[in-house]
């Protein structure tokens, strides 16, 4: 994995995180309007379309994603809240996927199949494996997920991001060091501050990418 730059800012607090994760909450109400929204749209005429039990899975994830994080961190385990940005990050290339494909809803019934969203084409010819997905997707409409996905999948398979956390140099000279073992908080309030905002703009970036279903299907009503 690519080493990360990080330019976070220091001066943060226990209020600064509180913040952000009251701002998780907010977008869950979101998540939930819209897919209000958008299941209303051909209800009157009893039309209920793949799309709407696709966004609607993904809607329902983002939210348990979203409650799961805020609630490993108001116990300080954020060894296991910081890879469900990585799975909100996966939530987002899922949907733009089916974005991308001639039909959804033969996209939906090879889903529903079990088949892998990396072996299916897109309408242009391609695979649209992860990298092919979150590369797109930062070009054109998400700069920095690309960033964002490399950096948390760090967190979620075994690797230099756990490696050192629970150790400290106690001394150079004598060449000595300490190591914890159990439930322990090993970030700073700035890294916590961090990733909470990091899972914050995964839930964002999805519910964008959610928000365009309504008016697809509201061009496909007005067909019918």
């Amino acid at each position: 994995m690519k080493p990360q730059v990080i330019n976070r800012r220091k001066d943060v607090s226990d209020d600064d995180l509180e913040i952000v994760l009251q701002d998780l909450g907010k977008l869950e109400k979101l998540f939930i309007e819209e897919a209000r929204l958008f299941l209303q749209i051909g209800g009157n005429k009893g039309h209920l379309h793949t799309m709407d039990l696709f966004v609607s899975a993904i809607i329902n994830r983002a939210i348990s994603l979203m409650n799961g994080f805020k609630t490993l961190a108001y116990v300080n385990n954020y060894i296991s809240a910081v890879p469900l940005i990585r799975i909100q990050v996966d939530n987002c290339l899922r949907f733009y996927a089916s974005t991308l494909v001639k039909d959804y809803n033969d996209f939906f019934i090879e889903y529903l199949k079990g088949g892998h969203i990396r072996n299916m084409k897109s309408a242009s010819g391609e695979k649209m494996t992860d990298t092919y997905l979150v590369t797109k997707l930062d070009k054109e409409l998400f700069p920095g997920i690309h960033n964002l996905y490399v950096n948390t999948s760090g967190h979620i398979h075994l690797s230099n991001e756990h490696s050192f956390l629970q150790t400290k140099i106690v001394s150079n000279e004598g060449r000595t060091i300490s190591t914890r073992i159990g439930n322990f908080d090993f970030f700073a309030i700035d890294e916590k501050v961090d990733f909470a905002f990091n899972m914050f703009k995964a839930s964002q970036m999805l519910l964008q990418l959610t928000q365009s279903w309504k008016f697809q299907k509201a061009k496909v009503e007005a067909k019918m």
